[in-house]
């Protein structure tokens, strides 16, 4: 067993003993290693700890025994929710032909994108049985599954499809209940939902109002 194996598992059991409490990560780990590190590991192992904020797993709370404000993380599950599963990097070239595509612009409003550019998943990532490889998709099938965001919508999009995954209601799109497949219930497929494909929502609207 690796040395950082035992890490992650030493904690690992702290957490599980305190499941569904704060656990100070201070005198529960066995090492220097950074929180954020140690808990995206575990993370990627499928085991799921309390979000505080959008993408942040880590609470800073006053710790009895450390007598200060230490980094606490909550445990929500005894075992992995689900199989790890590897992200597959978009290379520079796939990432250029998607944005030339999309001709840079933002799938919610039309506009172009003058900051960084995020290409996100239609579907979203935790909800894919295995991530998809852009390199060997065509053009179409390229359209099919990604669309562009600003960092900003990426965040908003992260976080109505957290909101959904919790209570399989799906959200509005900024506030408009419409969606051009099924309705607010999630009954399995995100497809007629504004978060999943911004472009095509507005262009349903629009036909829909016209």
């Amino acid at each position: 067993m690796s040395k950082e194996i035992s890490k992650q598992e030493y904690f690992l059991q702290k957490a599980q003993s305190n499941l569904n409490e704060w656990v100070c990560m201070l005198h529960n780990s066995v090492s220097s290693t950074q929180p954020v590190s140690l808990t995206k590991l575990l993370r990627n192992k499928g085991y799921s700890f309390e979000e505080v904020s959008p993408k942040r797993w880590c609470k800073s709370l006053y710790c009895e025994t450390c007598k200060t404000k230490t980094t606490h993380v909550k445990l929500l599950h005894l075992e992995p929710v689900f199989t790890s599963k590897p992200r597959i990097t978009i290379d520079k070239k796939t990432r250029e032909k998607i944005i030339n595509l999309l001709d840079s612009r933002d799938a919610f409003t039309g506009a172009k994108i003058t900051s960084i550019t995020e290409i996100d998943h239609k579907v979203p990532f935790r909800k894919l049985e295995q991530d998809i490889d852009a390199s060997k998709l065509s053009d179409e099938e390229l359209l099919d599954n990604f669309q562009l965001l600003t960092n900003d919508h990426n965040l908003l999009k992260d976080r109505a499809c957290l909101s959904c995954e919790k209570t399989n209601i799906r959200p509005p799109f900024f506030g408009v209940n419409f969606f051009y497949e099924g309705d607010e219930n999630y009954l399995g497929s995100c497809v007629g939902c504004g978060w999943y494909d911004g472009a095509k929502w507005s262009c349903k609207l629009n036909e829909k109002l016209s």
